[in-house]
This record gives structure tokens, sequence and C-alpha cells, in this order.
């Protein structure tokens, strides 16, 4: 019996071994860090400029109506509703820069300017708080993806210092959490591996379930197919959390804990969307289950 558990936990840990993603040892593309840059401070000057002379010109015009006699209250209520459409094309232009240029960046291998770029997102957290996180999900992923795991882990506890109580970031914060749980088991801590990955269950339960809520109103409607897809897609994200915390149940020789991982894995991984990645989790889940049976 001993040796068959031996043999159990080196396969489990061989199937964990094959999904790590090889450590990405190339330079940043000096070409692809040059465009990206350029994309993003050029796009962050043009909403720099759309919100100083928005501004500008709606409270001058406000201030001239307001002094007006009478009081040209038309002008005023036109040029408070320009001030407030300056800031928030200005506001979405800032988040494009950042989105654009990540983009940009990833397309040309250009890790350098993508991780600068994502840290840089972070200044903007106050005006767009989602797209700092979202910047921070891109430069975790990076940081694991050059074998960077305590500074990607680092990231992930500062998003999660930041977003962790609240449910509005759930579908970046959840990848992010997942980040994490992978440094540490790369790094070998498992007990922290353990907590993010509880955290990863969290959050992207969190999100499963408020994208499952009916929606009102023809936009919804419209927008109900794409977002069950992506729901499918999360439920990987999900069943693979469940599946890695059984994992290292199992290797802890808890076997009660790694059952019921494993049976949640099975009941996630079923509404998931259909992957490779699927189809070797549950096959290796259910061979699992059949092992712990009497467990």
């Amino acid at each position: 019996m001993p040796q068959m558990k031996n043999r159990e936990k080196q396969r489990v840990k061989k199937l964990g071994d094959m999904q790590a993603p090889p450590v990405n040892t190339a330079p940043s593309n000096e070409q692809g860090d040059k465009y990206a840059m350029l994309l993003f401070y050029s796009a962050e000057a043009l909403a720099g400029l759309i919100l100083i002379g928005g501004t500008a010109f709606s409270v001058t015009r406000f201030i001239q109506a307001l002094n007006a006699h009478p009081l040209d209250w038309a002008t005023c209520i036109w040029m408070t509703v320009a001030l407030a459409f300056a800031f928030i094309v200005a506001r979405s232009l800032a988040w494009l820069a950042v989105l654009g240029s990540v983009l940009l960046a990833g397309k040309l291998n250009a890790w350098q300017s993508m991780e600068d770029i994502s840290r840089k997102a972070q200044k903007m957290q106050k005006i767009m708080p989602a797209g700092a996180s979202w910047a921070n999900m891109v430069l975790a992923q990076s940081l694991a993806s050059r074998g960077k795991y305590k500074e990607a882990a680092e990231i992930a506890e500062l998003e999660w210092t930041r977003n962790g109580s609240s449910d509005k970031n759930d579908q970046t914060l959840g990848p992010t959490c997942a980040i994490a749980s992978f440094a540490y088991q790369i790094e070998g801590d498992m007990k922290n591996a353990l907590v993010w990955n509880d955290r990863t269950i969290t959050t992207l339960g969190r999100a499963v379930e408020n994208l499952q809520k009916p929606k009102k109103g023809m936009l919804a409607n419209a927008m109900s197919a794409q977002s069950g897809q992506y729901v499918a897609q999360v439920q990987t994200q999900l069943g693979a959390a469940y599946f890695g915390n059984a994992n290292i149940y199992f290797q802890q020789m808890n076997y009660r804990q790694a059952k019921e991982n494993y049976r949640k894995t099975i009941e996630v991984m079923s509404q998931a969307a259909e992957s490779p990645q699927k189809a070797e989790i549950l096959k290796v889940a259910k061979e699992q289950m059949q092992r712990l049976k009497h467990s």
C-alpha cells in the first residue's frame, strides 16, 4: 500500500510538472519595447491634452455664462456636461493607452515594456481601478513566466490587499491569485500555495456566481451567449484550483481533503469549456477518486 501511494504521489507530481509552462529566458524585444512605449506615451499625452483643453474651455465658458446678465443657464448646463464628457473621454483614452500598448508589447514579445507599462498603470489606480487590476494580473503573469516567482507573488499580495474583500475585480483577481499559487508551488511552499488556491476559488467562485445572475436589458441579453462562454472558461480555472488543492493534500497524505477537492474538481470541470487541460484533469481526478473511495 505505501508503495502504491508513493507511485500515485509521483504521478500527480509529474502531472503538475507537465502543466507548468517553461521559463522564458529570451531577452525582451528592444524594437517592440520602443513601439509599445511610443504608443503608450502618445495616447497618454493625447488624453492629457483632451482633459486640459476640455477643462479650460468648459470652465471659461461656464464662468462667462455665470457672469452674464441675465444668467445663461443653458450654457452653464452644457458646459458642465462638456466638462464631464472631456473627463470621460480622457479617462477612456488613458485606459486604452495601457491596454493597447500592453497588448502590442505582448504580441511583439517585448516583456520589458509590458511590465513597465503595467507598473505605470498602478499610478492611475484611483481613476481606473479595474484597469489597474488587469495590469497587475498581466504583470504577475509576465514575472512568473520569467521565473520571477517571488516578485509575482508580491504583486498578487498587493492586489489581494486592494481588492480581496470586494467582488468588483474578481475576473482579474482570480487569475492573479492562481499565478501566486503556482509561484509558491514552484518554490515548494505548499502552505502558501493552498492559501492562494483557496483565494482563487473564492474570487472565481464569486465571478461565476455574478456572471450567472439573470441580466436585464437588450444589451445584457445580446451579450448573454458570450457571457456563457466566458463562464465556461472561468470554470476551467476554478476547477484547476480545486485540482491543485487536491494534489497538494494528496501529497501531504490528507486523503479526506484530497478526496473532497477531487470531487469538487470533477463537479466544476464538468461545466468547463472543452480543452485538453479539462480532459486530462478530469481523467486524473476520476482515477484518484476511485483510488480514494475507501479513504
